[in-house]
């Protein structure tokens, strides 16, 4: 039996950072001593590189080259990730950008092992035996998600991409030689493993979270072996197991196919898909930036390429992915910090943005050239940073100095005017320090902008923005455009008539006596609907229509103290619901702003579907998954297992019969059953919880956790959400759910509006097939890189059904 001598390091999670760091130093000194006296043979530094580098970054310089020695002899084990993210709160492109900086940071050190390690991550994508062979990377060893008999299988990817995989059957936090009856202990978990195992080769990953090695282990390994003739145990490296083990097993293994999500055997914790949605939203802001701004401004601008630093924001974004931080299930401290963090990573965006500008000539920062550094957005660039091309509308923040203007004019290159509806005016100020005198602040206004500019692939459109006199606008009862007509009826309710049939939306709110891994209801439920709107305006704006709408909830203020129902005492949420008709657009444009004031409590944005389904669909990491069916079975009493998952992840689309979803992180979505035939389309948008774990869940009767108390996570206070709603698609038609995924990639990549003409835009380029979806376009190695996925079960030019395909421009 191979032993793997490992430590699962999570960088965050009840403790800080630094408490962290602290206790990995300590760590650390123990398996260095005990790899230079032999006692132990390798040592698994848990797959992720970060690790190390917190390592190198705090440690004293002796203790720091130990570790680099070892790691260059392949004592020490690293890779291939960078962290260990969560699979289902990132893009494709992060996991790829994820495996990509720790396989090359692993052998920079000295050694990489190409083995895709996931022990704790909360289930798995579809698509990672494809990420993983696309780097190189044949077999993985897995454990929360898994549902077969047996500890060895080929999991499949949907484009039939096969990694061969070991299933950790008894997890990964293991550490028999560590206890006190550690004879007992080993004997146990080899009576666990051994029916299940297709081969002799069993597999022991001795360790835990944040645990050192025993001082005894190598000794206590030549004991047993002594003692029995069963089994031998050897000291071995994880790749070096894997090969065995799958070379001896080859042609007898079951085949898995795509998700692994099932928690029948291991809890997969589905309701951080909702928890601290903060982060979510701030994790995507800054991905998004990353991935459909500043790599695609430095990819088409003709300026130096500021590679240390892309490659330092990357860095901090993905440590903020790693599964602990972005899923929120830490201590509050912590994920204060990642807040810190997520600000002084926008801080650095928005620096590589001016840079970008600076180095093409379209801004100055010197007073004495021109533009100078006060200049506004009189002259502005409206670039396309994705190869396919666009025409719809855009809503556009721009601003000028000066006195507010009552009308707007967009003038493009030959001074044509172009479609385009002045939506508001707010007074501005901007803050500029030149490097040549004294900073001054502009006095101004933000000019929010409905425009219609046809844009090709990667195209830079010169444009200007003149002040006018304004177009009065009209007061209407509704809005209504070819697709679409939207109202209240007299009960305040709101209406949606779309193609024959009535739409309603409303919100719902339930008790939630769960915590940060999952929801669960208390045992006196306490659900409530709220349905009514209050007008606020109704207007047209050239031509966008908008529906201002006032909602107010009256919930609960938390669970009582026994944390058996209501508390007995209600308080009272607020909200505005914005909705605009841009033209003939297909999808309405939507906003809810949302103040919560409740403790202990889901709410939800609810889409009743006026119909029985089967399936619904999402789209996760480079893949548009089909979800079958799964309704809510609560159970009664308390138990040792994991309620059925009933919750989907979706990182920004959802198609569920009639109904589409195009959103920014709104990541968890139900369908609930609901009276007669009805079901209905619920998404989450706050959980409010004050529990980093507990043991009294009926949905998870025992801990995944340390029991600590989180009142941050009740998340109040106010927050944004942001979705475009269709409802003439059907789910699962594949030119609907096209429409569908390409909606979403506007409202997260949307066209940027640049300060500023210049000429070092390099030539556009341009994909016309629509169905293959953008995952990055950047410059590299003085080429440019464009990475697409199809979605589609048909191949799409030469990337066949469901596949990643990357290109060299």
């Amino acid at each position: 039996m191979g032993v793997v001598v490992q430590t699962h390091w999570d960088r965050e999670w009840y403790f800080t950072r630094e408490q962290f760091v602290a206790r990995l130093l300590r760590v650390m000194a123990r398996v260095a001593d005990q790899l230079e006296r032999g006692d132990l043979q390798q040592f698994l530094f848990d797959g992720q590189v970060a690790a190390l580098e917190d390592l190198l970054a705090h440690g004293e310089p002796d203790l720091c080259e130990r570790v680099l020695r070892l790691v260059r002899e392949g004592r020490i084990v690293l890779g291939p990730w960078y962290v260990m993210a969560d699979e289902f709160l990132c893009s494709g492109e992060s996991l790829w950008r994820n495996l990509e900086i720790g396989m090359a940071d692993a052998r920079a050190h000295g050694n990489c092992q190409t083995v895709g390690y996931l022990p704790d991550s909360f289930g798995h994508i579809a698509q990672m035996p494809q990420i993983f062979r696309h780097h190189g990377i044949e077999s993985s060893v897995l454990w929360r998600g898994v549902d077969t008999p047996h500890s060895e299988f080929d999991w499949v990817a949907p484009d039939g991409s096969t990694v061969g995989t070991l299933f950790l059957t008894q997890g990964y936090y293991q550490h028999p030689f560590n206890v006190e009856d550690w004879r007992g202990a080993l004997n146990r978990y080899l009576e666990q493993i051994a029916p299940r195992a297709l081969s002799e080769n069993l597999l022991l990953t001795q360790g835990g979270d944040h645990l050192l090695p025993h001082a005894e282990l190598a000794a206590r390994i030549v004991a047993f072996n002594a003692e029995q003739v069963e089994y031998e145990l050897v000291q071995e490296g994880l790749q070096q197991h894997a090969e065995r083990v799958l070379a001896a097993t080859a042609g007898r293994r079951p085949r898995v196919q795509g998700e692994l999500r099932a928690n029948a055997q291991a809890f997969v914790l589905p309701d951080v898909l909702s928890t601290r949605r903060y982060l979510k939203l701030a994790q995507q802001l800054a991905e998004d930036r990353l991935l459909g701004e500043i790599e695609p401004l430095f990819a088409m601008l003709d300026v130096p390429l500021p590679e240390r630093a892309l490659d330092q924001c990357w860095r901090s974004l993905l440590q903020q992915q790693a599964h602990d931080s972005i899923c929120g299930c830490s201590a509050d401290a912590v994920h204060r910090e990642m807040v810190s963090r997520f600000e002084q990573l926008q801080q650095r965006l928005d620096a590589l943005r001016q840079q970008a500008l600076l180095a093409a000539g379209m801004v100055s920062d010197e007073v004495a050239r021109k533009p100078g550094p006060f200049a506004d957005d009189a002259a502005f660039t409206l670039f396309n940073p994705l190869p396919q091309p666009r025409e719809g509308w855009q809503t556009l923040t721009l601003f000028l100095a000066g006195e507010a203007a009552t009308g707007l004019r967009v003038l493009d290159e030959q001074g044509q005017a172009l479609p385009a509806s002045l939506l508001s005016v707010t007074p501005a100020r901007q803050f500029h320090s030149p490097l040549d005198d004294f900073p001054d602040p502009v006095i101004g206004h933000d000019y929010e902008v409905a425009l219609l500019c046809p844009l090709g692939g990667l195209q830079a459109r010169k444009l200007r923005l003149e002040k006018a006199e304004g177009v009065k606008q009209q007061v209407l009862k509704g809005i209504a455009n070819a697709h679409y007509r939207i109202a209240l009826d007299a009960e305040g309710e709101l209406q949606i008539h779309a193609g024959g049939r009535l739409q309603p939306l409303w919100l719902a709110s339930e008790l939630d006596a769960g915590d940060s891994y999952n929801y669960a209801p208390p045992p006196q439920p306490e659900r409530r609907r709220h349905t009514r709107f209050t007008p606020i305006g109704v207007r047209r704006c050239g031509d966008t229509q908008e529906m201002l709408l006032a909602i107010s909830a009256r919930l609960p203020a938390s669970l009582d103290a026994q944390r058996q129902g209501p508390s007995g005492q209600d308080v009272e949420c607020r909200g505005t619901l914005r909705l605009r008709l841009h033209g003939d657009s297909r999808f309405i444009d939507a906003q809810l702003d949302w103040d919560n004031q409740a403790q202990d409590q889901r709410t939800r944005l609810v889409l009743p579907l006026n119909e029985k389904i089967a399936e619904s669909w999402s789209d996760s990491a480079f893949v548009w998954q089909r979800r079958p069916l799964v309704l809510a079975d609560y159970p009664a009493e308390l138990s040792r297992r994991e309620m059925p998952v009933a919750v989907n992840p979706s990182y920004s689309a959802i198609a569920a019969g009639p109904v589409q979803l195009a959103h920014r992180a709104m990541q968890e979505y139900e369908i609930l059953a609901a009276d007669g035939e009805q079901q209905a389309l619920a998404v989450t948008l706050v959980r409010s919880v004050g529990w980093l774990s507990r043991r009294d869940l009926v949905t998870r009767g025992v801990g995944a956790g340390p029991d600590i108390a989180t009142p941050e996570a009740q998340c109040l206070g106010e927050q944004r959400f942001e979705f475009r709603l269709g409802l003439l698609g059907m789910a699962g038609d594949q030119g609907g759910d096209i429409e569908l995924l390409t909606e979403a990639q506007a409202l997260r990549r949307p066209p940027l509006a640049l300060r500023g003409h210049g000429d070092k835009w390099r030539a556009p380029h341009q994909l016309d097939n629509r169905a293959l979806q953008v995952s990055a376009l950047r410059r590299r190695a003085g080429a440019l890189e464009l990475r697409v996925w199809n979605p589609t079960d048909e191949t799409q030019g030469d990337v066949p059904p469901c596949g990643i395909a990357s290109y060299t421009l």
